[in-house]
């Protein structure tokens, strides 16, 4: 009997002891961490998106001449010597805002000091008399253009409009050397005389190129032919200007409205 009890003891414990074993140790296995994958960001595509609704600010160098000519009877008078005058180089200054409104299409408000204008001089080849003056004329221009545009990143613009204006100023400097050697200048200045309001045709070519997500910068060339005389119909001579405007400035990029 001892036997028996001793043999049924020891397969309990051989039972038994793998379990306890088990459970004793405590050993819990640990969780392997999963690494976080970072998004990938959409490829940006040049020529998609409509992302474009821009305030910008700007200068241009003006090269503006004219056309001028006898206004009809009974107020014209000869053009004399003004038919050698010659076209001045002057700064404009515009702020505005640039939409894209669809694919290919945006449209440009702005407002601009423009400026431009003619010389004239005179040497007498048998005397020391000379006689010269410079006119600048200046016009706050509020242009209104329609442009195809292409790209995103980099943006072509080609399209044109109208661009009303009111005179702001005018101003003349003269200068001038007698045959007794006596020398003396004078500025004239005012808006008597001259139309108030005048409109012209815009049209213009050119690129912005975006250098972040906020700013871009721009070149854009501007041609202007003034529909409507600088004089009014009253005065001696029908004036109407043309220019080419190489504009260029930084845009800023805001919110879509």
């Amino acid at each position: 009997m001892d036997l028996f009890k001793q043999l049924v003891l020891a397969g309990f414990i051989v039972i038994t002891l793998p379990v306890t074993g088990q459970i004793s140790t405590g050993k819990v296995e640990e969780e392997t961490p999963i690494e976080e994958v970072e998004p990938v960001k959409a490829r940006r595509v040049p020529t998609e998106g409509l992302d474009e609704f821009v305030f910008y600010l700007g200068a241009g160098r003006v090269y503006a001449n004219r056309d001028l000519e006898s206004n009809k009877a009974p107020f014209g008078a000869p053009l004399g010597a003004r038919a050698d005058e010659t076209g001045l180089k002057a700064w404009s200054f515009q702020v505005g805002v640039r939409n894209r409104v669809s694919k290919f299409i945006s449209y440009d408000a702005g407002f601009a000091l423009d400026r431009f204008g003619e010389s004239y001089e005179f040497d007498d080849p048998n005397s020391d008399s000379t006689f010269s003056y410079t006119s600048r004329y200046s016009y706050y221009a509020m242009p209104i253009q329609v442009f195809f545009t292409y790209g995103k990143d980099l943006r072509v613009f080609v399209g044109g409009g109208i661009q009303p204006q009111l005179l702001a100023g005018f101003r003349q400097e003269q200068k001038w050397n007698s045959t007794l050697g006596s020398a003396g200048e004078e500025t004239l200045k005012g808006k008597e005389g001259f139309n108030e309001f005048g409109l012209g045709l815009i049209a213009s070519a050119g690129f912005q190129w975006r250098l972040n997500k906020n700013t871009s910068l721009y070149v854009l060339p501007s041609w202007v032919w003034n529909l409507t005389s600088t004089y009014d119909d009253q005065q001696d001579y029908i004036h109407k200007a043309h220019s080419f405007n190489l504009k260029f400035g930084i845009a800023v990029h805001l919110k879509q409205p």
